[in-house]
């Protein structure tokens, strides 16, 4: 337990607890927004431009006031620095020929190059060492550095806070931010200018290299575990405390840079939440798919079903299959389980599913035979195109085909069972089996006008060659040909056939 006390005797632990965890909540709330408008590039740009405003800075307050103001230094150099950055990837960004990307790493790398030399060649001027510009010292803060980050803290969470409709709107709907009058260009620089500004509060204590860590990760961790901004930027701030906290111990106990323990700690955290994220980590992806069915086992074990052969015929693995069961009861294609003898019935709505597949394999099957292919390859072909079945094909096919009752080998086709839902409306009398009842809906040609409207029918029989449907109605037997029973729009009604069962 000392090793947990110990470390609040010493002032500078306490300093740097303080001050990270500022800062840290500043850069996990904006960061929210540089995640959700995938700034992140430009924050990392943004971090490395600061170099020659703040060099620049320096030399002007030296100049204004004798030996210098560091803090109005700094903050002047990131404001400049941020407005040409801003300017500049906008600028090159228009130009034909350059992405966005490419402009960002133009300026940023052009703009990082200037404050190197600068600084270089007026070390004498600027009391900043490169090293601790890239790297930090958050064990060294002055109180100046507390100060400042405390109001940059709380002037950028406190703008966020103020303008969060207009923050919100640009950045998930630009299009309707435009349409109610607010400037998306505006609203962007205006986060660049608060990046800026971040970066210099932190610069002092993680470097100008590891404060991207700060806007970035916490903010990408708590997207992981929420999908509600106002709770992403809690859940980040509460990310961001967490990771200065851990870091600072994880420094103390090995005597490692502080702020570098912070963003390992921080990357730690993420690599965690990634794993164990209830929603989009990698443990409930991988759940998530395991849990998911394919729609082509359910549609073979239907077949399987409604043939009333053996499940084991069915080439998929076992645990698939029993998920499959398992989906298809929940869906009601299949009774529930009956008593102890493991059985399993087609449902009537999974008897429907499965006449479906098998006509679809069927008509497939049939229409590779009639364009001359092989046999034993129409089927194989079949086997694999049956599970595109959209209705519409099918018909056109059966269409084709002249409405055949039974297969190449012979077996009866199913008639279509649900084609007179909502989706489907126009189920025409030559889509039905012999057995089947019905009523007239509508017309789709005026020479189909010989039965009247809702006039309930029995199909009877269609002849040797196909080419006629004999109709039984209360004014007696009516022989319809190919075109009129394409042409007379029905609408089925309930039989009588019995339903499919198979034990398993």
């Amino acid at each position: 337990m000392n090793a947990f006390f110990e470390p609040w005797t010493h002032a500078y632990f306490v300093k740097a607890m303080v001050g990270g965890s500022i800062i840290a909540i500043a850069c996990a709330v904006l960061g929210c927004y540089i995640v959700l408008r995938k700034m992140a590039f430009i924050g990392d740009a943004m971090s490395h431009a600061l170099l020659p405003g703040v060099g620049i800075g320096y030399l002007v307050m030296n100049a204004l006031i004798p030996g210098g103001f560091t803090a109005g230094g700094l903050l002047l150099g990131a404001l400049i620095a941020a407005v040409i950055t801003s300017v500049s990837i906008s600028a090159l960004s228009r130009i034909q020929r350059i992405n966005e990307d490419a402009a960002i790493g133009i300026v940023y790398t052009g703009l990082f190059a200037s404050g190197v030399v600068i600084l270089t060649r007026y070390q004498q001027h600027i009391n900043i060492d490169l090293n601790h510009f890239f790297q930090g010292d958050v064990y060294g803060i002055s109180w100046e550095d507390m100060w400042l980050s405390a109001v940059i803290g709380s002037l950028v969470v406190g703008t966020i806070i103020l303008f969060y409709r207009y923050f919100t709107i640009v950045s998930f709907d630009p299009i309707m931010a435009r349409s109610i009058g607010l400037h998306a260009g505006f609203i962007h620089t205006s986060l660049t200018i608060m990046i800026a500004l971040i970066c210099v509060a932190g610069i002092s204590m993680v470097g100008v290299i590891m404060i991207v860590g700060l806007l970035i990760t916490p903010a990408a961790l708590a997207y992981l575990f929420t999908d509600r901004l106002p709770r992403m930027m809690i859940l980040a701030a509460a990310m961001g405390v967490l990771s200065v906290i851990t870091g600072l111990y994880f420094s103390e106990w090995i005597n490692a840079s502080g702020g570098g323990a912070i963003m390992f700690a921080g990357f730690a955290l993420f690599l965690i939440g990634l794993i164990v994220a209830p929603n989009h980590g990698l443990i409930a992806g991988w759940l998530r798919r395991r849990r998911l069915v394919p729609i082509t086992d359910i549609e073979d074990l239907l077949k399987a079903f409604y043939e009333k052969r053996d499940l084991e015929s069915v080439a998929i693995p076992v645990s698939r299959r029993h998920r499959a069961i398992r989906k298809m009861t929940m869906e009601g294609l299949l009774e529930p389980r009956v008593g102890k003898e493991r059985e399993r019935i087609l449902s009537r709505r999974g008897y429907d599913e499965a006449a479906h597949i098998l006509r679809s394999h069927q008509l497939w099957e049939h229409h590779f035979i009639e364009q001359g292919m092989d046999p034993h390859r129409a089927h194989e072909a079949a086997e694999t195109l049956e599970h595109l079945h959209d209705r519409m094909v099918l018909d056109r096919f059966d269409d084709e085909l002249g409405h055949p009752q039974t297969d190449t080998h012979g077996i009866p086709i199913p008639g279509e069972r649900e084609a007179d839902s909502d989706e489907y409306p126009d189920l025409t009398l030559s889509l039905l089996r012999p057995g089947d009842r019905g009523r007239v809906t509508g017309y789709l040609r005026d020479n189909a006008r010989c039965l009247p409207l809702r006039e309930p029918f029995l199909l009877e029989t269609r002849d040797e060659t196909g080419d006629f449907w004999q109709i039984m109605t209360s004014a007696g037997p009516i022989r319809l040909n190919h075109e009129q029973a394409d042409a007379l729009v029905v609408e089925r009604l309930p039989d009588t056939d019995p339903v499919s069962g198979i034990s398993v």
